[in-house]
Order: structure tokens, then sequence, then C-alpha cells
């Protein structure tokens, strides 16, 4: 038998999940013209800064660990939250006869939001129903990371700008329709058919991508 590194095993995972069918949904408002558009704070002690050639606004690049899940194929891209503390709400209803296609992160105001996967960062949007986003693109060119109801972007971040696994990318908010006080990332992962419209994904449930052998026990419980 030909034992396969680990992070082999992690993109295999995430690929055949990501070939599953799914429902193309706009995951974020449609950029306007486009076709169908309508003080110093101290540093935990477990985060990690590369210096590499700053720009003038870039000065560092903030690493965390997040929380890796035993069997997932993501990090949880909220610092501290265990598989646990996910609660699969893909499927639940939303105004206007829309369904969720995504899961909400909860965690308080201000807590660092990392990518979930390397990549790229496609577009910083804001307004909308997500207030202000963040669509990265993955290493493959088509899968599509989607983090909303952002307080703010962490310090560099801009369009183009490439990033990597547990890398601050923002700061969790309830910016958008998430409502006044109610802080969480919204968070959903999908496949492009057109990169040219990254706004529009068939999307995948990220609940087993970032909770991994615990979602799996959670279903066969649930099944019983």
């Amino acid at each position: 038998m030909i034992a396969f590194p680990m992070h082999y095993a992690r993109l295999g995972a995430l690929a055949l999940l990501l070939a599953l069918p799914g429902c193309t949904i706009a995951i974020g408002a449609p950029p306007e013209g486009a076709p169908g558009a309508q003080g110093r704070r101290e540093r935990p002690r477990d985060q990690i800064v590369i210096r590499a050639n700053p720009r003038a606004d870039e000065a560092e690049v903030t690493m965390e660990p997040g929380e890796p899940a035993p069997g997932a194929s993501l990090l949880i891209p909220v610092r501290g939250v265990r598989p646990d503390q996910l609660r699969d709400s893909y499927a639940d209803a939303r105004s206007g006869g829309r369904v969720h296609n995504a899961i909400d992160i909860m965690a308080p105001g201000g807590t660092p939001v990392l990518a979930a996967a390397d990549g790229t960062i496609h577009r910083l949007r804001t307004g909308g129903m997500g207030g202000v986003t963040i669509y990265q693109i993955g290493e493959d060119g088509r899968t599509l990371y989607y983090y909303a109801h952002l307080q703010r972007y962490a310090a560099g971040m801009r369009d183009g700008l490439p990033v990597r696994r547990g890398q601050v990318i923002a700061y969790v908010g309830d910016t958008g329709n998430a409502g006044q006080g109610n802080y969480h990332l919204h968070f959903s992962v999908g496949r492009l058919p057109d990169p040219q419209r990254y706004w529009d994904s068939e999307n995948v449930n990220p609940y087993p991508l970032l909770a991994g052998e615990y979602a799996r026990r959670t279903a066969l419980t649930r099944d019983r």
C-alpha cells in the first residue's frame, strides 16, 4: 500500500466533495454593470508573523494555527472555534424563499478570520447583504471561498493578493444583513463554472469540509 502525504489526502477529499452536484446560486450580489446585476494590541502567543519585502501598506503577514479538525479538508476559518462548536446550517431557510447554502460561524466581533486554504484574494467587496466580504479563489482556479459580514479586512488585503492557509485576512463582524450585534462569519464553498462570474457558484456544504470526522460521527448518531 502506498502512503500519501496528508495534504494530498485533504485535497482528494475536497475534490471529491466539490465534484458532487450542487445548486447554482449567487453567493454574493453581482457587481454593478454585470449581467443580472440590480492602538497597538498585544499579539497572541500562538501567532506567527512573517516579514518579507513588505509594501508600505503591508507591514506584516499574520499567520495563526487555527483549529484543524481530524479528517477535514479545510481549516476552520475563525480563530479559536472548535469542530464541536460548528453548526450545519447549510440547508436552513432564509428570507425571500432563499436557502442558506453556507454555514454561520459564531464568534465575538473582532475575532480574526483565517484563510481556510491556500489561494488568492479575488475580490474585496462591500455593500449588499454580505456587507464587507472577501471572495477567495483556491489554487485550482475553480474553487471559491466566500467570507461575509466582516468587520474589516486585515492590513494589506487587496485584489490579487496570494494568501496561505491560516493567514489572518479579516475580522468577524455584523455588517450587511447580519443584524447589529449578531457577530458571525458567513462562510461558503463552491465550484466556479466560469471564473469570470465569481459571484455564481455551484455550492457544496462546507460543514463536513471543516468539521471532518466530527461531522461524520454527528451524522451517524443523527441517522440512528
